[in-house]
């Protein structure tokens, strides 16, 4: 499962990559999002226009299996996701994601920071729900998409996220297409060597701690 990841591009980077039509919130260097936590995804409007809004890291309840994450493998054998599959999918920005790995002689396991290098800012594939809380106030969360992972990274990090390439980016987002058949085909996991995984500081696991040392390369013999 993913549980922290970050995301470090600035606000014009994500409006022009997105093509952002109206942004509402945008919530930039965040260098460890934990879940529960609110960030901004890319959706669209009720008239269709592509936008920018917050919403909390895991759908209701977050506890729940597939609150954080849902396996690509296995949407389509759940009912209770078909409506948000069908009208309320988004994409989620990141800069990377984190995993744990046993590094050497280390006694715990190290967090690794992992990123698709040249590529600064990703399109997550994920999906949302709305609803009315007790006080009438809208309230709006998400979970990405994932898939397994493979080669060696598969050993310690099992999960990877789904990064949408430019059509996959633009199908995704079109309300018109409705049909998970012609979406699945976006829907592949990244290749190992697309990736890099490096060291990083293991103070990531606490969910309050947001600081850039949170994705700033380490050398785990001196950690």
């Amino acid at each position: 499962m993913i549980e922290r990841y970050s995301i470090t591009a600035d606000v014009g980077d994500m409006v022009e990559a997105f093509q952002i039509k109206k942004l509402l919130h945008c919530y930039t260097n965040r260098f460890n999002v934990a879940p529960t936590q609110t960030v901004s995804i890319v959706m669209n409007d009720k008239w269709e226009q592509r936008t920018m809004h917050d919403a909390r890291w895991g759908l209701f309840p977050f506890w729940a299996k597939d609150s954080l994450n849902a396996d690509t493998a296995t949407l389509s054998d759940k009912r209770f996701f078909d409506r948000m599959l069908r009208r309320q999918r988004c994409v989620v920005p990141c800069s990377g994601f984190f995993g744990w790995q046993q590094v050497g002689k280390e006694k715990e396991p190290r967090a690794m920071h992992i990123v698709v290098p040249q590529q600064r800012l990703l399109g997550v594939a994920g999906f949302y729900d709305e609803w009315r809380n007790y006080s009438g106030e809208l309230v709006r969360a998400f979970t990405m998409l994932t898939a397994s992972s493979s080669g060696a990274m598969s050993q310690w990090q099992p999960r990877v996220p789904i990064v949408l390439d430019e059509e996959g980016l633009e199908d995704w987002l079109n309300p018109r297409v409705q049909d998970y058949r012609s979406l699945r085909k976006h829907l592949e996991p990244l290749e190992p060597y697309q990736m890099r995984a490096y060291p990083v500081t293991n103070a990531i696991g606490d969910e309050a701690y947001e600081s850039p040392d949170c994705i700033r390369e380490i050398r785990p013999d001196f950690a």
